[in-house]
């Protein structure tokens, strides 16, 4: 009686690690995907928007990305008021 109780709480054990592993395995996945469709944030209006595709200016060798070619005209016309120091 005492070798199954013994196997039931090792089974048990086994389980409860094997699940364990698996949430860490699918959370690195999501990391994975994550970093590969990053966002980037328009310095004037602060909406989040894909790199691709958006207008870009460099300003002191620093790229900035925007959302819409307005949001670029109003960087351009006053950097500083929108760059982080």
């Amino acid at each position: 009686m005492k070798k199954l109780s013994l196997g039931i709480i090792l089974f048990g054990l086994t389980l409860i690690s094997l699940k364990s592993n698996a949430i860490l395995k699918i959370d690195n996945e999501k990391a994975s995907i994550d970093t590969l469709q990053k966002k980037v944030i328009d310095p004037v209006c602060k909406m989040k928007i894909k790199p691709n595709g958006a207008k870009t200016s460099v300003h002191n060798k620093t790229t900035y990305y925007f959302c819409s070619e307005g949001c670029k005209q109003k960087f351009m016309a006053e950097p500083t008021k929108y760059v982080k120091k």
